[in-house]
């Protein structure tokens, strides 16, 4: 493992981005997998025999076993990098093949097996940057593993009705397993070389792993705060995607509308966290994005109380797309400068954790006031505008990347 303490030295050595390609292909097969049965949960009840709500669990077992295991595997991540994010991807592809034995118990058991895998995958992210790619270059590697994700959903979502229409459950399976194959093979190959842009082996192997590394974690001010905007922008849009179609009938969408506004949603917010990330590093901008995804949020969320035309229901969903997704990889891009190289993985790991544990508290709390949709709406409304003021404390001058740059010059 070759050791560069020197910024000057890291400035000169090439970027491995064969490595971060490798990572974001295994990341979007992750959301591939995880919502593989959303758009066909009554084919999948009716052709294994079982109750909607059955087919249900096979997509809610991941946020659940995410918040479980996000902060320890991303301590892992820290501490064994590789063998962590390699086990990983043989636990996606190993899940994925045990999907394809005929009978719903087979892909409970294959889910349960890629969601153990998924934070190992996930929160590996920064670290993966950390390791393998420039200072300068670090949020365009970011940016690029968290737009993945919902690349990965958004052809999940697209290709599973075709599949099924063409040769049946078999074809999404099988298709689905080949896929995780292909990627875990690729992270194996691309993970064979030693990272370029080492940290202190030793420091790792002697940074405290536990509760009193989390409490450590915890007590950093910036670290609340990112868990708060993630909690709050996250959730909302977590919850948004998972509700829209119910919270939208009432003002006369009917489900193929609201199906063309979450793709268009979904769709934008791909090329939001792949582009804003690095924009938003200078100066005061993330800061700037932020605040306008929660006003966009508002401004989205009183439409649907009070009714709007198709043509600004579509807008403001592709707005909001772009900024609330772009949110996620601008604060993991914002985390890794401020984040000491040998907790960078845990970081990510308790970012990520809050941002899932929004979209379950919210979700969950929409689905409660379903009988009062307005009651409901004004819910997310009235978190986003509560948030509002503490993005004016979101310090987006990192120091670790500026002190890089001083030494440079």
């Amino acid at each position: 493992m070759v050791e560069l303490s020197a910024s000057a030295s890291a400035s000169a050595t090439r970027s491995r981005w064969s490595v971060v390609t490798a990572y974001a292909l295994l990341a979007a097969v992750t959301q591939l997998l995880w919502v593989t049965f959303t758009p066909i949960t009554t084919a999948a009840s009716s052709e294994w025999h079982v109750s909607v709500d059955a087919v249900g669990w096979l997509s809610l077992v991941f946020p659940l076993v995410y918040v479980l295991l996000s902060i320890p595997f991303g301590m892992a991540a820290d501490r064994w990098f590789r063998g962590s994010l390699l086990i990983g991807a043989a636990l996606t592809a190993i899940g994925a093949l045990i999907r394809i034995l005929p009978g719903y118990e087979y892909a409970l058991i294959g889910q349960i097996v890629i969601s153990v895998g998924q934070p190992l995958v996930l929160n590996a992210v920064n670290k993966l940057a950390v390791l393998y790619v420039r200072p300068e270059q670090r949020a365009n590697a970011i940016a690029a593993g968290t737009a993945s994700l919902f690349v990965g959903i958004l052809v999940s979502t697209v290709t599973v009705p075709f599949l099924l229409a063409w040769q049946g459950m078999a074809a999404i399976l099988w298709t689905q397993g080949a896929i995780s194959v292909i990627a875990a093979v690729a992270m194996l190959v691309a993970l064979r070389r030693a990272p370029v842009f080492a940290v202190d082996a030793a420091a790792e192997t002697s940074s405290p792993f536990g509760f009193s590394a989390i409490a450590t974690l915890w007590s950093q001010r910036w670290v609340r705060l990112f868990s708060l905007l993630l909690f709050a922008g996250f959730g909302i849009f977590i919850t948004l995607a998972t509700w829209l179609e119910v919270l939208a009938s009432a003002i006369g969408y009917s489900a193929q509308q609201v199906g063309v506004g979450i793709g268009v949603m979904t769709a934008a917010g791909i090329v939001g966290a792949a582009i804003v990330p690095r924009w938003a590093l200078r100066g005061q901008r993330a800061r700037v994005v932020v605040r306008f995804s929660l006003v966009a949020s508002v401004l989205l969320l009183i439409g649907l109380a009070v009714g709007m035309p198709q043509w600004m229901f579509i807008s403001l969903l592709g707005v909001c797309g772009f900024l609330l997704l772009a949110d996620l990889p601008v604060m993991l891009s914002l985390a890794e400068a401020k984040s000491d190289p040998q907790s960078v993985g845990a970081i990510t790991g308790l970012l990520l954790l809050f941002g899932n544990l929004g979209g379950i508290v919210l979700s969950l709390i929409v689905q409660l006031l379903l009988g009062n949709r307005i009651v409901a709406i004004a819910v997310l409304a009235i978190v986003a505008i509560l948030i509002l003021p503490a993005v004016g404390r979101l310090q987006t001058a990192p120091s670790r990347i500026q002190r890089e740059r001083n030494e440079q010059m």
